[in-house]
């Protein structure tokens, strides 16, 4: 990890992989020699602490390193092994506890993964652990939405070879929860990130930017100009298929956007920063004779990470309800309430907030258009390959924290929001928006990412991963009873969610007091958008939306 960070190699997120599994030989060799198990914990205990070693290279300011803490050194527990049976083992629990003693603590970044074999002892650890250790020890993994996206990645890259049904068990996430294989595999996370909204936005303007922009370095403001394609006059929008038809063409050109500027860095990069210490341990690059920056690997991909979804559906649903159905308002009287960041239009924003339908409900509807949002994108996604490392796009739904900036710079938004507000985090519905409880929540969340087939077989648009946070009030696992509820909740998530859950389990109040009085809490941690940081260490922003999160009193 180090030599990585020495080499600058871009977000030197790595995998341990997996480790139950590989280390349960030496695991057997050592009880079989009389080793107690309290003395491999104390050894895992120095391997946990060395970890955190990555950032005694950084200039620390102030506190803990919080939100800067980008080194994602995961490892993965539990899991399918090559037959699809259950893999957990003896070491799996020894490891669990391993975590329960060193929390909190920021790495490595363990990584259950769950899947409908999993055993009721395995999941009632979760829950215990989850239930009293500030709700952020690990992220969930979930095997079959998980294996389903990776068997589709190798179609549409000709991979199988290295991704089928006899590799795939060893998947491990590396960065946060990002899906790769293991030792051969060279693809890329957070590379791109794509805020799915501003194709509205350019819908509005007819491929012009909505509003001009105002750069807060130099205080000057940006002027409108033509940068996506012609779309239609808003008059001309007179029917939601041709309002969905621009947006359509608007998201396309954004997506190609992204690719022709990731393509500057990555041929600079392919050609002037050669990592060569991490190139001698990734399959192909010494067969290839290249670089691991130059597609040595074996498998390469660079990711499209889509930020903002549920904004962009809830925006759309919004559209379609009040312009097109309701007939509340037309399509320029929309614009203009937009454009005036509401003001003066309370009785409409109220209709976009409280009336109009949210993603995130279990609405079928709904879900359908969600699905139809992320079918439509991913699509685009796949279409590229970068010229000068020969890498295909994959689409994948880590926000990282660009959420949050972006609700600074995007303008109002149909669904409700007014300028400078957040935005939606990763494949989470909008803060509020689901009312109908965590499993309406993560029934939508699997809908949207494909759902499954006819016969039952999982779909997933995102092989990279989407990362669905949920936080829940300290109440909801307050003793046995609610624990088991928990852990039903967890069955029904396999059964119909998304690919990686991290849960929050928190208490308000607590968040408010940590607010107020910091020096006091500088060990509490936090799940963000699949990492951990340190609740006193964040900007005051992103605390009140995670408060706001828990109380769930906003929309």
């Amino acid at each position: 990890m180090l030599i990585m960070s020495d080499e600058k190699y871009p977000g030197p997120g790595v995998s341990f992989g997996r480790l139950d599994q590989y280390l349960y030989p030496y695991y057997k060799k050592s009880i079989e020699e009389g080793m107690s198990e309290e003395f491999m914990k104390e050894l895992l205990g120095c391997f946990w602490v060395h970890c955190n070693t990555a950032y005694d290279a950084q200039i620390r300011v102030g506190a803990n390193q919080g939100i800067t803490a980008g080194f994602g050194q995961l490892f993965c527990l539990s899991g399918l092994d090559a037959d699809g049976n259950d893999a957990t083992n003896e070491l799996t629990y020894l490891l669990l506890d391993v975590i329960d003693d060193m929390s909190p603590i920021l790495e490595p970044k363990p990584n259950v993964r769950l899947h409908k074999n999993s055993p009721q002892k395995l999941i009632d650890k979760v829950v215990d652990m989850v239930s009293h250790n500030q709700g952020a020890p690990f992220l969930l993994n979930f095997d079959e939405r998980s294996v389903a996206g990776l068997i589709e990645e190798a179609k549409y890259d000709g991979a199988d070879k290295y991704i089928n049904k006899d590799t795939i068990n060893d998947y491990a996430p590396v960065g946060c929860m990002e899906n790769t294989m293991a030792g051969n595999d060279r693809s890329g996370t957070v590379d791109n990130n794509m805020n799915l909204l501003k194709a509205m936005e350019l819908v509005y303007g007819n491929g012009c930017d909505m509003l001009p922009y105002q750069d807060p370095m130099t205080g000057k403001w940006s002027k409108i100009k033509q940068e996506g394609p012609r779309t239609g006059e808003l008059s001309q929008l007179d029917t939601f298929e041709k309002f969905w038809e621009a947006y359509h063409k608007q998201s396309a050109f954004v997506v190609k956007k992204m690719v022709d500027n990731y393509e500057m860095s990555e041929s600079i990069r392919a050609t002037y920063h050669p990592t060569p210490y991490l190139s001698v341990l990734v399959n192909g690059c010494r067969e290839k004779a290249l670089d691991v920056t130059r597609g040595g690997a074996q498998l390469n991909f660079t990711t499209m990470e889509g930020v903002t979804f549920a904004s962009t559906v809830d925006s759309l649903l919004a559209v379609k309800y009040l312009v097109y159905d309701k007939k509340e308002c037309t399509l320029e009287e929309l614009v203009k309430a937009l454009k005036a960041n509401w003001e003066g239009y309370d009785i409409l924003k109220a209709k976009a907030l409280y009336k109009a339908p949210k993603y995130g409900r279990d609405n079928p509807e709904v879900d359908a258009l969600a699905q139809k949002v992320m079918k439509t994108w991913s699509d685009e996604v796949w279409k590229y390959k970068t010229k000068s490392t020969g890498r295909r796009f994959r689409p994948g739904m880590l926000s990282w924290n660009y959420w949050i900036g972006s609700g600074f710079i995007l303008k109002a938004s149909a669904n409700g929001r007014k300028e400078g507000q957040f935005l939606s985090n990763a494949i989470c519905p909008s803060n509020g928006a689901d009312i109908n409880g965590p499993t309406s929540n993560s029934n939508s969340v699997g809908t949207a990412l494909g759902g499954k087939t006819d016969g039952g077989e999982y779909v997933n648009f995102l092989p990279n991963g989407a990362s669905h946070t949920i936080t829940f009030n300290t109440a909801m696992v307050r003793d046995a009873n609610h624990k088991e509820k928990f852990a039903s909740f967890l069955k029904g998530y396999i059964a119909n969610g998304g690919t990686a859950l991290q849960i929050n389990i928190l208490n308000p109040e607590v968040l408010k007091d940590a607010q107020r009085n910091p020096q006091d809490y500088r060990h509490l941690l936090v799940r963000i958008t699949g990492y951990n940081a340190y609740f006193t260490s964040i900007g005051k922003e992103l605390q009140d939306e995670i408060i706001a999160r828990e109380s769930h009193n906003c929309l």
